[in-house]
């Protein structure tokens, strides 16, 4: 019976040990099971993960590439600036209240601000910018205090600067931060967030050119998030550089003379070889250094707040009424049409009385002219002798040259936002208007609903200089990267070719060179050279006419074409032909003299 009851116990001790040895076996394997799937599947998710709590990459912007004018005048460039980084990791509550009190008057930025840029880092748990060019000061008081801001860190990096500030700052543009609904279209082109971009000129339509290629470091942090060593960098590549067509000095002549003259205008003056743009300003002008730092700045809000729309193009985006000016595209029509006989005379009294309705329309001169010719009537503007002459031309046929000559569509200039214009007839035909004798009066001499643009203007007077030859207008001339790899753009390239008549020719150049010779163009006068112009001044419901004049010289072998508007400036050959005089003597080399010339007249 012992015996049996031994046997027994035996047996069940040996399948405890049996069932514990069964158990064990089975979590050796759960844990190995584990491992391997911890190891060989999750391993390099759980890698990413550890090394995340002890580094971060920061994005090392690539340098823009510098835009440059045609004589190395360098007129966008970068400089090295210091950038206050921020990481949440391993930071409490208490730790965020203190950079907040410590660093907010030491980066001149408001508690609310800095705490906004805070949490944008704590929710994307990453690294961010909270300020951008901080001075030397400033970040000097940042590594005195490193121990007191937690999380916070410096680096140097290359921003965007403009080191003549407004010089052409309407060609040019600015950058600024790139917007998450850019991003979600840019990202795939190697752009991240916090990016500068192009926002306007060339700075937006050359971007992907300019902006280059991003480098980064991968920076080890400790519990505080505060940088410990530079585990690995890779350098940016710059973006390439940018030669414009554009001469630096001319540009800033054009920008002075329009600041002078109080008013806002325009000034454009193309290469009648080529066609490329020599100046192209707009004033009032802004300073694109402005729009770099962080947030937004009470100098920026009043750019933005501004009734003169510093920030508007107007020699590509202004819509204007020519004025006399236009009297070229209808001399043009009549001369070529056989509607104008350069001999026949008209009796200027001051008016035109039109119809059985009797409607009066004015001269601009209200005693008249007396009798004039084609040349005269040119020279001194007469309006009664193109109010008579344009309804022998009609409307149609001062449409047909008009669009010949570029009016109503985009010049095709390289910057974002050209406007058309606008051409009356068939605008008005396409609404169902009646076009009327008195509409075709003030075609004939640009009034009316016709609008063009500066640019528009001077395209159209490299066509006249250039007797129909029309060239593309351009800015960027080549791209060249730091390997000294050129990229050709602006190429010289005919648009279209206006085919007229010598006589055509002879008789418009003579007119348009008698205007500056004795006419209402005398302040555009050039010793010794022969210049070719017209005034124009173009009425306004608000206010004052707008001043207009055109010009190229020398007539015989074109160097350069120029058009001036000066808006509620008055007369054009008071207010603008001086500034073109200036404009004209520094493209062709006879320097500077502003002020000089023949007396000013009141002229239209």
């Amino acid at each position: 019976m012992s015996f049996e009851w031994g046997a027994s116990e035996q047996g069940t001790r040996a399948q405890r040990i049996h069932s514990l040895i069964a158990i064990l076996i089975t979590m050796i394997g759960a844990c190995l099971l584990r491992l391997a799937y911890l190891q060989l599947i999750r391993g390099r998710a759980m890698e990413e993960a550890s090394e995340s709590n002890r580094t971060q990459l920061v994005v090392e912007r690539a340098p823009r590439g510098r835009i440059i004018d045609r004589n190395g005048m360098v007129l966008a460039d970068d400089r090295p600036v210091f950038v206050a980084l921020f990481t949440p990791m391993g930071l409490s509550a208490g730790d965020i209240q203190a950079v907040l009190d410590r660093l907010s008057p030491v980066i001149a930025i408001s508690r609310a601000e800095l705490e906004h840029r805070l949490q944008l880092a704590i929710r994307s748990k990453s690294m961010l910018r909270i300020s951008d060019r901080l001075t030397r000061e400033q970040a000097f008081r940042i590594l005195q205090d490193r121990t007191h801001l937690p999380g916070v860190s410096l680096s140097v990096e290359q921003q965007r600067f403009y080191p003549g500030g407004m010089l052409a700052s309407h060609v040019l543009g600015y950058v600024g931060q790139i917007a998450d609904e850019e991003l979600e279209t840019m990202s795939d082109e190697g752009y991240h967030s916090g990016d500068w971009i192009g926002k306007s000129g060339l700075e937006r339509l050359y971007d992907s050119m300019l902006h280059g290629q991003d480098g980064g470091y991968l920076i080890e942090v400790d519990a505080r998030g505060r940088q410990v060593r530079v585990i690995r960098h890779v350098p940016p590549q710059a973006g390439k550089d940018l030669i414009l067509t554009l001469d630096g000095q001319l540009e800033e002549l054009a920008e002075r003379r329009l600041r002078e003259s109080g008013e806002p205008g325009a000034a454009v003056v193309l290469d009648p070889k080529t066609g490329g743009v020599l100046a192209l300003a707009s004033s009032p002008g802004f300073d694109p250094n402005l729009f770099l730092p962080l947030g937004n700045s009470e100098e920026r809000n009043r750019l933005l707040r501004d009734p003169r729309l510093p920030l508007y193009n107007r020699s590509i985006q202004a819509l204007y009424a020519p004025g006399s000016t236009f009297k070229i595209i209808t001399s043009l029509a009549g001369l070529q049409e056989k509607r104008i006989d350069p001999q026949d005379t008209v009796d200027c009294k001051g008016s035109y009385i039109l119809g059985k309705e009797r409607r009066v329309f004015h001269c601009w001169k209200p005693k008249g002219h007396g009798t004039v010719n084609f040349r005269r009537a040119l020279a001194e503007s007469c309006d009664v002798y193109f109010y008579v002459e344009g309804l022998k031309i009609g409307a149609e046929l001062i449409e047909k040259y008009a669009k010949q000559f570029g009016f109503g569509q985009r010049t095709g200039i390289d910057l974002p936002s050209e406007k058309r214009g606008l051409l009356p007839y068939a605008w008005k035909e396409s609404i169902g208007q009646h076009w009327s004798s008195g509409d075709t009066l003030n075609y004939a001499i640009g009034q009316g609903a016709l609008q063009v643009t500066p640019l528009q203007m001077a395209n159209m007077l490299v066509g006249v200089a250039n007797r129909g030859i029309f060239w593309q207008p351009y800015l960027v001339s080549e791209a060249r990267g730091l390997s000294h790899d050129v990229q050709r753009f602006g190429v010289p390239r005919v648009t279209s070719n206006v085919t007229l008549s010598d006589f055509t020719w002879e008789e418009l150049s003579s007119g348009l060179t008698e205007v500056v010779r004795n006419g209402t163009g005398v302040a555009a006068q050039l010793p010794g050279i022969d210049v070719a112009g017209k005034s124009g001044t173009a009425q306004t419901p608000h206010g004052r006419e707008h001043g207009w004049f055109v010009a190229y010289a020398p007539v015989a072998d074109p160097q350069a074409a120029c058009v001036v508007i000066i808006e509620h400036g008055g007369h054009g050959g008071s207010v603008a032909a001086p500034i073109v005089h200036d404009l004209l003597a520094m493209s062709l080399g006879k320097g500077e003299v502003t002020g000089s010339g023949p007396a000013r007249i009141q002229s239209d």
